[in-house]
């Protein structure tokens, strides 16, 4: 119930006591002792649900006087609000007075409560209780023991539409951009090389592969055509190694790039084995001089690169 609509209840309820009380004159100004008085404002509570009581007290305006709070144990009920009103003054005395919000959750039958007014004197406070008042429980919202409970499903699962997640994909991106760039920074000149080294002899490797095989069959069967092409395959691997048109150059021109006594030999001997059609039992000796000095190359290649320093 909300707070402006219990006020007016209770202010209600209020008045109307003040006019019994007034009208039976219970209390007079002449009265020597203070007799509080407390009501509920209803004879019944449910288990879980408000009830109001009301604290009433007549005492001479000079004497003062104070009502429980919040803090004071109003068992078997416990508080929910407190509404106090204003003093009022006239030749019988002062009245003071407040209404409780209370509930309870005890299920004994009869509940009563009986609260004090704290008189203030010189050297401490005097509590007066009033008599004890009671209401009657109601048991509409108690659920019988015996009866045995039904579980009923308040809402069905209602499917929700997925959503993509956009910021958690820019947010994945961005850690894993940041996190590349980190060990790029880092490692990137390491991870670089190895690179370069892994590429170099995985190349170095398949032509060792063919150059082998074509130089095999050139040597078991003294076939020139295979010698041929594994010169072909040479001048490949070299161009590839570095970066230069071997493939169309001369004897003469693949001499000047590398200067090398015993690879001129062989060139000269192979061009006139595949030119001159010139069998030769030296045919194998001159591929293994061409193949050892790419192998030179290779290694040159490859201490070049972890030498080189990045910037």
């Amino acid at each position: 119930m909300p707070s402006r609509e219990m006020d007016k209840i209770a202010f209600f309820y209020l008045r109307i006591w003040l006019i019994c009380l007034f009208a039976s004159n219970i209390q007079t100004a002449s009265a020597q002792r203070i007799k509080p008085t407390g009501i509920f404002l209803s004879d019944s509570v449910e288990v879980g649900k408000p009830v109001y009581f009301s604290l009433i007290a007549r005492h001479k305006p000079e004497v003062e006087v104070f009502f429980p709070d919040s803090s004071y144990n109003f068992s078997p009920f416990e508080i929910i609000s407190l509404k106090s009103f204003v003093s009022v003054t006239d030749d019988r005395g002062t009245l003071d007075s407040a209404v409780y919000q209370l509930v309870s959750f005890d299920v004994a039958k009869v509940q009563a409560l009986r609260m004090p007014v704290y008189i203030f004197q010189k050297k401490d406070c005097t509590a007066v209780f009033t008599v004890p008042d009671s209401v009657f429980l109601i048991k509409s919202n108690i659920l019988d023991s015996k009866e045995k409970p039904v579980l009923k499903a308040e809402t069905g699962l209602s499917p929700l539409s997925r959503e993509f997640n956009f910021s958690m994909l820019i947010g994945s991106i961005a850690l894993i951009i940041g996190v590349v760039g980190s060990i790029y920074w880092v490692f990137g000149q390491d991870i670089y090389k190895q690179w370069q080294l892994v590429k170099l002899q995985r190349r170095h490797l398949e032509y060792l592969r063919s150059f082998n095989r074509l130089m095999r069959n050139a040597r078991e069967r003294s076939n020139i055509k295979d010698a041929e092409k594994a010169i072909i395959v040479w001048k490949n691997y070299l161009e590839r190694l570095e970066k230069k048109p071997f493939a169309t150059y001369t004897t003469r021109e693949i001499m000047d790039n590398m200067p090398d006594d015993d690879l001129a030999d062989a060139l000269k001997n192979m061009d006139g084995i595949v030119y001159g059609q010139e069998k030769s039992k030296n045919m194998d000796v001159y591929l293994e001089v061409l193949k050892t000095g790419a192998t030179r190359l290779y290694r040159a290649k490859r201490r070049f690169i972890l030498d080189t320093q990045m910037t």
